[in-house]
């Protein structure tokens, strides 16, 4: 395996077991591809019901199924467009908002927790190279390269 395939395998392995403990624990509570779409919803600050369908590669029937369970949970409001009345714009409600704050506040919890024992520079420099990584992947996705 060359140094490439290696890090692809970390990166993976590091996803697949930040998702694992990160998703919800009881029954009943907001799924975890839920938890992504509201996240997404909170630095967005409002996304129309067309960008679901295409961020998580769904139909709009699906998508309007996933913004009819989030309303019924009371965690979503929607507005249609003045202009263009086919247009619904989705934004987090204050419930929802809490849910999502509540949410991260226990993911900081958790990693503090798990990586107590790294030290501050360990942490930076681990930011920097996960930024850095990001930076050049979205750079080769924005030239339309892939």
């Amino acid at each position: 395996m060359n140094i490439f395939e290696s890090l692809l395998t970390s990166l993976k392995r590091a996803s697949e077991v930040s998702v694992s403990i990160m998703k919800p624990r009881d029954e009943g509570e907001v799924t975890h591809s839920l938890m992504i779409f509201l996240f997404m919803l909170q630095n967005k600050g409002e996304i129309r019901i067309s960008e679901i369908s295409e961020h998580f590669g769904v139909t709009s029937g699906a998508a309007t199924g996933i913004a009819d369970k989030l309303e019924d949970l009371g965690l979503i409001e929607r507005y249609r467009s003045k202009t263009d009345r086919r247009v619904v714009t989705l934004v987090l409600s204050e419930k929802g908002k809490k849910l999502v704050q509540d949410k991260k506040k226990e993911h900081v919890e958790l990693y503090q927790y798990i990586l107590h024992d790294f030290s501050e520079e360990e942490l930076l420099k681990i930011i920097h190279m996960l930024n850095k990584i990001s930076d050049r992947i979205d750079s080769y996705s924005n030239k339309g390269d892939i």
